[in-house]
């Protein structure tokens, strides 16, 4: 022994044999305990005997009737019992763990977790599997990559479709996107709002995540020749955006996540194009290399619930963008 401790082979058991012993136990005679376990009632007495004698000491009185223990029999079996319930308990564990049944999921993000999809994906996969532990972490997007690349999240779920070298991704699912504004706003006694009636407002993002693509998206749907929307970005967080939109001056374009941001003053509207409202898409990405079985589950799970297709054989993607 390295440590200097002399340990006799005789003092060394076999989880089987603790298995047998508690059997006798349990079922009250050696004979009933062999035929639960499928062995021969001589070998488990056997058994018994190689344990009594390692351990010099009795742990069955053979002057009665059944299986009765004696003192040391009866100390005895507190731990042997928490040894194999234990044992048990780390098998099903292991079980559950290579199919995804538990275990843990790092999941990170940048919508609001208050309200929509994403809200409502992750409460819907934790009751599914109630021995998964589901870690949010909600960062902006260069925060996300790195945290993917480095091993602290299993998958980011972001706005677009944009590809990553390295990194395998898949379309999850949509959220319609709406107009926030303050109460009193004149558009909000219209039925519904195309982008054309937004033009000549004065609109408020965030400079975070994921403020540069709206802003793209409202450049692309109302910037024409001789006018340019007036979109004033501020290094704030989507709360204290809603809550400057209450104040008037401004509007702002969010995802229907924001929903569930409460503030007083702001009101909600649809987007519509074409006689249909407008759709941001997200997506997920994670490392091809990942082998955590629960974010397979979770993926599995996610294609269920959206009715998407397969997820195919991870072939990570070579194509990096180009930065802007």
């Amino acid at each position: 022994d390295p440590f200097g401790y002399v340990v006799s082979p005789w003092a060394i058991m076999d989880l089987r044999q603790l298995e047998q012993f508690v059997a006798v136990y349990e079922e009250g005679s050696f004979s009933r305990a062999a035929r639960s376990i499928n062995i021969k009632q001589a070998t488990l007495s056997r058994h018994i005997l190689e344990i009594e004698k390692r351990l010099g000491m009795a742990l069955f009185d053979r002057k009665t009737r059944g299986a009765t223990l004696t003192p040391n029999g009866t100390t005895y079996l507190r731990t042997a019992q928490r040894i194999v319930r234990e044992f048990e308990e780390l098998n099903a564990w292991v079980r559950a763990t290579n199919d995804g049944h538990a275990g843990k999921l790092a999941v990170g993000f940048y919508t609001s977790f208050s309200a929509g999809n994403l809200r409502a994906t992750l409460s819907e996969f934790g009751e599914r599997y109630p021995e998964v532990k589901v870690s949010g972490f909600e960062r902006d997007r260069d925060m996300l990559l790195a945290g993917i690349e480095n091993g602290l999240l299993d998958i980011a779920i972001m706005t677009g479709e944009t590809p990553y070298r390295e990194l395998m991704s898949r379309p999850l699912w949509s959220e319609r996107m709406l107009v926030a504004m303050p109460e009193g706003h004149q558009l909000i006694a219209r039925e519904r709002i195309h982008w054309p009636d937004l033009s000549g407002e004065r609109f408020l993002l965030t400079e975070r995540d994921p403020g540069p693509e709206t802003r793209n998206m409202l450049l692309g749907k109302l910037g024409m020749p001789g006018y340019t929307p007036e979109i004033a970005m501020d290094d704030i967080g989507r709360d204290t955006v809603l809550s400057a939109i209450a104040l008037g001056g401004h509007i702002s374009i969010v995802a229907e996540s924001a929903l569930g941001i409460q503030i007083p003053g702001v009101v909600f509207r649809e987007v519509h194009e074409t006689g249909s409202h407008i759709r941001i898409g997200f997506s997920g990405y994670w490392r091809a290399d990942n082998e955590n079985a629960v974010l397979r589950r979770f993926l599995d799970f996610v294609a269920v619930r959206y009715s998407l297709p397969p997820i195919p054989t991870p072939q990570p993607s070579h194509h990096q963008p180009e930065k802007k």
